[in-house]
């Protein structure tokens, strides 16, 4: 079959040593393109894919250059071989797992005890969850969610049972271990020493869905490196995957045209790719299909396993014989555990051990929101009960000698049929209590688009055709509204969460060669140090981290904390005028360790201690839970709410975060690389928290610092590969903000400027204003910059604060958008002044 041209295009780019995102829709021919990439080179290559299956039928096709895998492979080969006897070892009952990690008492938590056994359990979930992150160390947060467990009982569980974790991994990673080995814990031992791949090009596969531990290790390689996929097709972020390819710097190709299916299946895939803000549209070039009633589908594609089970009885009933993906083990065990519990013993299923009976199961999911995740399941045993469901599950019947083949549309993933029906569970959005329904969330619509790129034929739309009515009431709403809400009470941030928010359009049209600034950034954060954030907190509060490490470089720079925290300090003592207020006697406790805090920070400015630091950094995040009773005006989850009483036989946790790493102490030498010189610049040249003269038109939108006329805009993330083009676009919003230019001002050409840095991205410089500025509060994000390892992921972006500025021409460099024109721009041509004023107030 002759190569399409989008196919000899991305051979091109690979043949001429360029790293390569390639987008491939459903059924666009990604492993042909791969194999053209393979025969364009004699040079060695690796392909990683997905599953050993895949790997094998993919090393048939390519050619001898080129070595097919999966990572456990590669792990196995690197080192993994040497624990083969303990993979081949029996399986371990939970109580001697705990007997081996000395967990020999019970604990109770909320009045729910929980056993040696189950500890056990928890402690090596928190293990496999650590195996499948890019974390170095095991963190309390890697423990899931227990069913039936107050948030702050969960805490105190969480960091008692860390200790233990590490106890387990020093055993896993010992030879002569004991406890349980799997293969995903070689994986991340193997990807904890930085392998260097032996290839001169590396293809990954899948890689919307790729496993973190996977995605450092590919990212950290210096081979040619390209990645395949579909951003579109990422439906396993419940199981940790990343897409690893919206953000990868390299050159973007895609692949649209589909052998799959034909026009008609081609239309209905591209409707769901516009609700899944995906900006890939895919044609019909394989047989002739159809949408319509399909009632003898070979395939039935569901939305849960509840949702399925439905149609498994009616097929049954009608004597039809059927198949479940992947088998029924799963709906299985669910059921058995309902029949233990219902009959007054306790379970062992990990979803439900905590309780004693199933009335109390069916309690918790109707009066606790933190069981809605349960919800499908007792709806599932109370609908059909637990034995129509074993019964059900014995009867069915092998995927060869079934007439129609039920699944998951999980478990669907990377198969096709000829007719394929869509089940039930797939929902409409919910109303608002406006009566306004809510906007479709994409990731549903990913979960629907890969259902109907099922079928190669035949299409019956049976579970989603309420498409047509929620479009409908989408086109009817209002220019200018999203969700029911008007755009012109949304912040900057918020708008660009939308792509078709009035700011989004307008950078679209005016800032639309972006990528080469996103592709920079990438760059500049894959050589970032591992990040510093808390490890023995098992829900970090990370928008107070980044409040508190916001505030901690206003102080460095000789500023306060700002008007939002002294707000927060006064709202803290009026209850009547808080939500969730307690008791009158804690509000004035609290309005009085404000006082104090807000003092302690002023004779700190006026009198700096160095041997303080630590005790600063620990206000600033004390101060970042005041911001947060101004903002929400409630007590709410914040430091302020009493800490639970620990449980009998656990030790008490520190409530504030203790960080992996150098520590708060170290705040200011983080920051030296950005901040050195800028703490030494004359205080008008200081400005923390800018307004601008049209912030007032997107919900007071304010930036972090400009500082020696440079507008910095600081995040605090541990994923700083993740910022991208909404992060340009904010920049570019604040410059567009200045409607009169009141930051244009040239500075004098002696103002000391900041050290060149490699984590640091200077877009361009900004004169900086005459006089000081009005302190606003800040958002919540800024960033330490590291020195060295063990600190913090992180990135600083700065632009020049102007209302002139252009956007940059294609495939510009950092240099070139420094100087702060285009070529062959007069240095005093602008937009038309109030452009994105009038395009939010539409």
């Amino acid at each position: 079959m002759e190569p399409t041209a989008e196919q000899q295009q991305a051979r091109e780019v690979f043949a001429a040593g360029r790293d390569l995102a390639l987008v491939a829709g459903a059924g666009t021919g990604k492993t042909s393109t791969l194999v053209l990439m393979g025969q364009a080179t004699r040079k060695k290559g690796l392909y990683i894919a997905f599953n050993r299956g895949i790997a094998k039928d993919a090393q048939r096709r390519f050619g001898v250059n080129v070595r097919c895998g999966t990572a456990h492979g590669l792990a196995f080969r690197a080192g993994g071989h040497h624990y083969q006897a303990r993979l081949d070892a029996p399986r371990m009952p939970s109580k001697q797992a705990a007997r081996l990690l000395g967990l020999d008492h019970d604990l109770v938590a909320d009045t729910r005890k929980i056993t040696p056994g189950h500890q056990a359990r928890l402690v090596l979930g928190m293990i496999q969850k650590f195996c499948y992150t890019a974390d170095r160390e095991i963190m309390a947060r890697h423990m899931e969610r227990v069913n039936g467990v107050d948030p702050q009982y969960q805490e105190e569980l969480a960091k008692y049972l860390l200790p233990f974790a590490h106890q387990a991994w020093l055993d896993l990673r010992s030879l002569r271990g004991r406890l349980r080995f799997e293969h995903d814990h070689y994986l991340k031992m193997w990807a904890l020493t930085e392998p260097v791949l032996e290839a001169d090009f590396v293809l990954l596969d899948e890689a919307q869905d790729t496993n973190p531990v996977l995605e450092e290790v590919f990212l950290a390689q210096h081979a040619q490196r390209v990645c395949v996929g579909d951003p579109a097709q990422q439906i396993y972020a419940w199981r940790f995957a990343q897409d690893v390819m919206s953000g990868f710097p390299a050159q973007h190709l895609n692949l649209t045209q589909s052998f799959r299916f034909g026009a008609r299946i081609a239309a209905a895939a591209n409707r769901w790719l516009q609700h899944a803000e995906s900006d890939l549209q895919i044609s019909g070039h394989g047989p002739h299909s159809r949408i319509g009633d399909a009632p003898d589908a070979q395939a039935v594609l569901c939305r849960s396993n509840a949702d399925a089970m439905s149609e498994i009885l009616a097929y049954l009933e009608q004597g039809v014989p059927v198949a479940l993906a992947g088998g029924g083990k799963a709906l299985a065990r669910i059921a058995t555990a309902a029949l233990e519990l219902q009959s007054g013993r306790r379970t062992s299923h990990p979803e439900l051990f905590l309780f004693t009976s199933w009335p109390e199961v069916r309690e918790y999911v109707d009066h606790d929101k933190a069981g809605m995740d349960l919800k499908a399941i007792v709806d599932l045993v109370d609908t059909y009960g637990a034995e129509t469901i074993l019964r059900a599950v014995e009867r069915l019947a092998p995927e060869e000698g079934a007439r129609v083949v039920v699944s998951t549309v999980h478990k669907a993933k990377g198969r096709e049929w000829d007719s394929v029906r869509i089940g039930a569970g797939f929902n409409p959005p919910g109303f608002d209590e406006d009566g306004i329904q809510l906007p479709l969330d994409p990731a549903e619509a990913r979960l629907v688009y890969v259902a109907v790129t099922r079928a190669k034929y035949l299409l019956d739309p049976g579970g989603i055709t309420w498409i047509d009515a929620y479009e409908s009431g989408q086109k009817a709403a209002a220019d200018g509204v999203i969700g029911g809400v008007p755009m012109i009470r949304l912040s900057l941030t918020g708008q660009l969460q939308f792509g078709a928010s009035p700011v989004s359009r307008f950078m679209a049209a005016h800032l639309p060669d972006h990528r080469a600034l996103v592709d920079d950034l990438a760059v500049r954060a894959a050589k970032l140090p591992p990040p510093v954030q808390p490890f023995d907190v098992q829900r970090p509060d990370w928008p107070a981290l980044g409040h508190a490490v916001d505030y901690r470089l206003r102080l460095s720079l000789g500023r306060p904390l700002g008007e939002a925290v002294a707000a927060g300090v006064a709202l803290a003592g009026e209850s009547a005028m808080v939500r969730d207020a307690p008791a009158e006697g804690v509000c004035a406790a609290l309005r009085a360790a404000g006082g104090d805090l807000l003092t302690e920070i002023e004779q700190y400015l006026a009198a700096p201690d160095t041997g303080h630091q630590e005790r600063i950094s620990r206000l600033c995040f004390v101060a970042a839970h005041y911001e947060a009773i101004y903002r929400r005006a409630s007590t709410h989850a914040t430091a302020c709410s009493p800490p639970p009483g620990p449980a009998p036989g656990w030790r008490p946790g520190r409530r504030h975060p203790r960080l992996r790493g150098p520590g708060p102490r170290r705040a200011d030498a983080l920051t030296d690389p950005v901040f050195a010189a800028l703490r030494a610049l004359p205080e008008q040249q200081r400005v923390c928290g800018p307004l601008f003269a049209g912030s007032a038109d997107l919900g007071g939108a304010d930036a972090d610092f400009i500082l020696a006329g440079t507008l910095i805009d600081c995040k605090a993330t541990t994923r700083p590969r993740t910022l991208g083009r909404a992060e340009v676009y904010q920049l570019a919003g604040y410059l567009l903000l200045d409607y009169h230019d009141q930051y244009a001002h040239r500075p004098p050409r002696s103002l000391p400027r900041p050290p060149r840095n490699p984590h640091r991205l200077e877009h361009r410089r900004v004169p900086a204003p005459p006089r000081r500025h009005h302190h606003a509060p800040p958002p919540a994000r800024a960033v330490p910059h590291p020195p060295q390892g063990g600190s913090s992921s992180s990135q600083v972006s700065c632009t020049r604060s102007q209302a002139s500025s252009v956007p940059p021409p294609p495939r510009c460099s950092i240099a070139q958008w420094h100087t702060g024109r285009r070529p062959g721009q007069h240095r005093g041509t602008r937009p038309p002044r109030g452009g994105l004023s009038q395009m939010a107030r539409r």
